[in-house]
Order: structure tokens, then sequence, then C-alpha cells
């Protein structure tokens, strides 16, 4: 009891005016020094453990944070290792290569249609090859810059594409109309909707017809109604394509 009227006297000189009390204040911390320098390390000491637990906690985040990025890099070079091992046990693509690439723009509709695409390696990509996206050809490469490892690859639906094709046994040119579809215009006869459309053969770079789009419309000519007009659209939802396969025709071994 009598400890605690010494401390309570002694708060009151500390926090009393200076010019009234600085002796009494230099005698309470002369007197009370080491409880004081007690109570100052524990509290120092609580810090102190506060932090490492922080550091701990942090530094155990990053290492959940690293591994679960190595996984998600394993299970996407699994993904690609399986896409891979499925085209080349292909039998239309026998003594073909692929370079496989990542989608990085997309412009499906305008003026023009058109991907970006990053490649690991960009030996043996010229203009004018072929481009898969689930199973189906969604343009050609109009573009290479190895420089930084990417390409542009222009649409089947691009206004500057032009596509040999063939419906049924029906043979045509196949023109991009820039809103995510496709003409083949003045034929003959009228084809049904939903009929598939099939990119042609060609030498060097495309061994064997791989589908290219469906048929949504079939249309009189305005200009001669007795030949009919077809809208093709893409086989696949571009715009949903996170990665495209390149067709390399006779790679340089």
């Amino acid at each position: 009891m009598l400890f605690t009227w010494f401390m309570l006297t002694g708060f009151i000189f500390l926090f009393a005016p200076q010019n009234f009390t600085s002796k009494f204040q230099l005698a309470f911390v002369h007197v009370f020094r080491w409880p004081l320098s007690i109570g100052g390390n524990l509290v120092m000491t609580a810090q102190t453990q506060q932090l490492l637990a922080g550091a701990a906690s942090r530094s155990d985040t990053q290492y959940t944070n690293y591994i679960a990025n190595l996984e998600e890099t394993l299970a996407q070079e699994r993904k690609k290792f399986k896409k891979l091992n499925e085209l080349y046990n292909t039998y239309v693509w026998e003594g073909t290569d692929f370079a496989l690439a990542d989608v990085i723009t997309a412009t499906v509709d305008g003026a023009r249609s058109e991907l970006t695409i990053s490649c690991r390696k960009t030996t043996g990509l010229v203009k004018d090859q072929f481009v898969l996206g689930d199973e189906c050809i969604i343009g050609t490469i109009s573009d290479v810059f190895p420089q930084i490892s990417k390409a542009r690859v222009e649409l089947v639906t691009d206004p500057l594409s032009r596509i040999p094709v063939k419906v049924g046994e029906l043979k045509s040119i196949m023109k991009g109309s820039g809103n995510n579809s496709a003409k083949i215009e003045m034929v003959k006869n009228k084809v049904k909707v939903g009929e598939n459309v099939f990119a042609l053969k060609k030498p060097g770079f495309l061994d064997a017809p791989m589908i290219v789009g469906k048929v949504s419309e079939c249309n009189r000519n305005q200009k001669n109604p007795s030949l009919w007009d077809i809208t093709v659209v893409p086989a696949c939802n571009i715009e949903l394509l996170e990665d495209v396969a390149v067709i390399i025709m006779n790679p340089q071994k």
C-alpha cells in the first residue's frame, strides 16, 4: 500500500510544471529507473516477438505462393505436352511439326480480325502457314517477329483473308467479311445450314483438308438471284482461345 502511494506521488511530481518540480522529477527518475527499464524491456521484447512472428508468417506465405506457381506451371506444361502428343499421333500430320503459342490479344470484329500470339520458338514460322485452334483452321500467319518471339495471325474472318475451301462437292474461295464471319459468294447450288466447310489441301502448308467453319446462312445473290451466297462462321469460338498451334510442314531438322 505504501509503495502504491509513493508511486502515485511520484507520478504527480513527474507531470507537474518543470519550473516547480524539476528536482523532484529527477529524483523520481533516479529511484524508479530500474522498474521503468524493466517495463520498457518487456514492451520491446513483445514488439520484437511480433516482428519475428510477422516475418515468419510472410516467409511461409512466400513459400506457399512459390509452390503454387510451380504447380500451375507444371500443369500448363503437361497440358501443352498432351496437346502436342495428340497432334503428332494424328495420321494427317505425319512428318509435320507444330509450334504451340499463347494468345496475347484477339480482335474478331471491326476492320481487322487477327490474333497476336507468343511463341517459344519462331524458327520455322513463315507467312501463310495455317494455324489451328480447337482442332480447326482459324487463320494463317501474316507476320513473324522473331526478335520478340511473337507472330500475327490473320483470321479466316479478316476482310483480307482468302482461303480455298470446299462445302460438300463445291469448291470455291472463302473471303473474310470482318464481322466474325466469312463469305462464299455466287455459287450455283444451295447448301444446308450447319454443313461443314473445309480448307483445301495446300502443298507445303496443309497436307489434307481441315475443317474451317460451318454454314450459318445461304441466301440468293442480290445481283444474280440464280446464284447463292453462303455465310460461314468459324468452327470454334476464337475469342475463347487461350493457345493455338502453327502447322509447320516439312520442318528443317
